[in-house]
């Protein structure tokens, strides 16, 4: 079972100096809020499910325009925003509920492709999911902002020469001490083709905060896959980026219009 520790949530609180009692409930199930991209008989090609941040819900993609962008561009897709809060991921159980409460429910609709999208501690969570699934199940990923570790390992990934060169452990099932650098080396191994994993899209603004480490996981995927722009940690900057991956990316392709 993969538990970030309770020091990580502790230390996430602190850094945003807001309140924790909130968030680390983890209900279950899983609560999660559907949207149609437009309106139609047919049934769509796509499902696309969102992740919040630490500190936001489901319900502030439609706040953010986040479920507006997709909408308007009138994509064969269905989304669903999971209220997948950090309690979810401190208590081990992120995973499972986002499988068990949110995703299988909707997969016997037999959707074309699946693919997540999540912002700061979501885009963590979209590959964190991704790597605990079959590699069929998740086509593509647009991990926004994600926090990818702490800094001592970013710091050792860049010293080794970038995620190319750095010596990864071997694969081991995480646990609270081992899930960063498995992460890692789930990364590596997709990025050089030496596992299967959906198609890699890594998003950030350059004055973000986590931008040393988005940067050395997106020196590691194609530059087709990269979306940079000038903005910081915040949603106007993750919903320009969004729009640019909509526009620019396979999943316009391979879920187009109704």
């Amino acid at each position: 079972m993969l538990r970030i520790p309770w020091s990580f949530a502790l230390a996430l609180c602190v850094s945003s100096l807001i309140g924790c009692a909130s968030w680390l409930p983890a209900p279950t199930p899983m609560r999660a809020v559907d949207h149609r991209s437009a309106p139609s008989a047919e049934p769509a090609r796509c499902l696309l499910v969102l992740l919040p941040g630490m500190g936001d819900d489901a319900d502030d993609f439609v706040e953010q325009g986040f479920v507006a962008e997709v909408q308007r561009r009138q994509l064969s897709i269905d989304m669903v925003a999971a209220q997948a809060t950090l309690g979810y991921y401190a208590k081990g159980t992120f995973a499972e509920r986002l499988y068990q409460d949110v995703m299988r429910p909707r997969l016997h609709r037999k959707y074309s492709q699946v693919w997540l999208a999540g912002v700061s501690m979501g885009g963590m969570g979209t590959l964190l999911y991704a790597r605990s699934r079959p590699s069929a199940e998740v086509s593509g990923v647009i991990a926004i902002a994600p926090y990818l570790g702490d800094e001592d390992l970013i710091d050792e990934i860049d010293s080794a020469g970038g995620l190319a060169r750095w010596k990864a452990p071997a694969r081991v099932e995480p646990t609270e001490d081992t899930w960063q650098p498995e992460l890692w080396r789930y990364l590596q191994a997709v990025t050089q083709g030496r596992e299967q994993g959906p198609l890699l899209h890594v998003a950030y603004g350059s004055k973000d905060r986590l931008a040393h480490a988005d940067s050395l996981l997106a020196a590691a995927v194609p530059k087709a896959q990269v979306y940079v722009s000038a903005g910081e940690h915040k949603w106007v900057t993750w919903r320009a980026l969004f729009a640019r991956f909509l526009d620019e990316s396979a999943l316009a392709e391979r879920c187009g219009k109704r």
